[in-house]
């Protein structure tokens, strides 16, 4: 009986070791690694930089109703005709009309024009339908009417396509020429304009001016100081305002900073600015002028720019950075640097072990390290486990 026991006491004694030891080897991790990426960071300072443009605005001193032959954003030509004053509304209306029905028109001689229906994507058209669907229903849904017929012309094209791209293409030919005799019947009761608007010079055309039309101006750039940006205040224009004409030749950028980021920059600098613009993300610009404040405290650097699109045409002022120098390569935690033999390197897993690579940091801060890539043998690699947690480690340790 007593041997029983024993033995009993023996089998769970093995047990227990048995599962703690699973345990411990589940939950004690003797290093701890993360994955080498490849990863890009710049030395730059952010701004709240002010745009600074050739605007002209765009008056009508004509009575009656005003109708745009140029959407918002639109470029335009110089002495192209921006709008057309009518006597009625109604006029306005059919003007409308007519553009819708010319769109029509035009999409569907598109249609008919493509005849290559085995180099059509059925999927592609397929996802297009249930992309621009979906985009109605949200326009209604949220109440915004204004895109609706927009979002509905948009569903129609693409409904079309699919039907052409599936060789259905007998009713087209009918439409085409129903479209053709409404918009011929149209265009013949459209009265003609009393007087139009025309562009003075080529640009971007918006509907909307913001009051700094005549204070930012291109003519005098060494006024642009601290002391003016600080007093920076909007003009008021009368209701024969209706627009402006945004140039897209050479425009500029304002930052305010201090003077001791100032130094950092010439006049001559090529850089970038890095903005939160979904068209220009990246801006090449040339540091015009620096004009101090009169303290000696601050300063205002101009930057110049050439590109120039309907986002920035519309936009006054926004964060920024202005980017020095880009660095790019190998990111790693700043805690799994070491130091053998006077090489500085890390250590990385391989196979089971543990392996010291030397790296050329071309970057670093309180957090991580950019190392250069090198595609070298012995040299750190990208997706390399790097070690950064681990004792008493040395080239060929087991650690797996």
């Amino acid at each position: 009986m007593k041997k029983n026991s024993v033995i009993k006491f023996f089998l769970v004694a093995v047990a227990l070791i048995f599962v703690f030891h699973q345990l411990f080897a589940a939950f004690y991790k003797p290093i701890t690694t993360e994955t080498a990426v490849f990863y890009t960071t710049h030395d730059g300072i952010n701004i709240t930089g002010i745009i600074i443009r050739n605007e002209i605005l765009v008056e009508n001193n004509d009575s009656g109703v005003l109708h745009f032959m140029v959407d918002d954003g639109k470029r335009v030509s110089k002495d192209g005709v921006i709008a057309g004053v009518y006597t009625n509304e109604s006029a306005s209306i059919t003007l409308s009309q007519i553009s819708r029905l010319k769109k029509q028109i035009a999409d569907i001689e598109d249609i008919l024009s493509f005849n290559d229906i085995d180099a059509s994507n059925l999927q592609l058209i397929n996802n297009k339908v249930t992309a621009n669907l979906n985009s109605l229903v949200l326009s209604t849904s949220n109440g915004n009417y204004s895109t609706v017929s927009d979002n509905a012309a948009e569903l129609l094209s693409s409904i079309n396509r699919k039907q052409v791209a599936m060789g259905q293409t007998g009713n087209f030919a009918g439409q085409l020429d129903s479209l053709n005799t409404e918009l011929a019947k149209l265009e013949s009761s459209l009265p003609a304009a009393k007087a139009t608007i025309s562009a003075k010079e080529s640009g971007y055309f918006l509907s909307k001016t913001d009051g700094y039309e005549k204070t930012l101006t291109t003519a005098d750039l060494d006024g642009i100081t601290p002391e003016f940006l600080g007093e920076l205040k909007t003009n008021e224009y009368g209701e024969n305002v209706v627009g402006k004409i945004v140039s897209d030749y050479e425009w500029y950028i304002a930052a305010e900073v201090s003077i001791n980021d100032s130094m950092n920059y010439k006049i001559g600098d090529a850089l970038e600015i890095h903005t939160s613009v979904k068209s220009s993300p990246i801006l090449p610009v040339t540091v015009q002028k620096i004009n101090i404040s009169e303290n000696g405290s601050k300063a205002v650097i101009i930057f110049s720019c050439n590109e120039m699109n309907t986002e920035l045409a519309s936009m006054r002022s926004g964060p920024m950075t202005v980017v020095s120098k880009s660095y790019s390569g190998l990111k790693v935690p700043k805690k799994s640097l070491r130091v053998v033999d006077s090489k500085k390197g890390v250590y990385v897993v391989s196979g089971m072990q543990a392996k010291f690579v030397e790296i050329e940091i071309v970057y670093s801060n309180d957090n991580y390290m950019i190392c250069k890539r090198n595609d070298a043998d012995g040299s750190l690699k990208l997706y390399d486990r790097v070690v950064v947690k681990g004792k008493n480690l040395y080239d060929g340790k087991i650690v797996g």
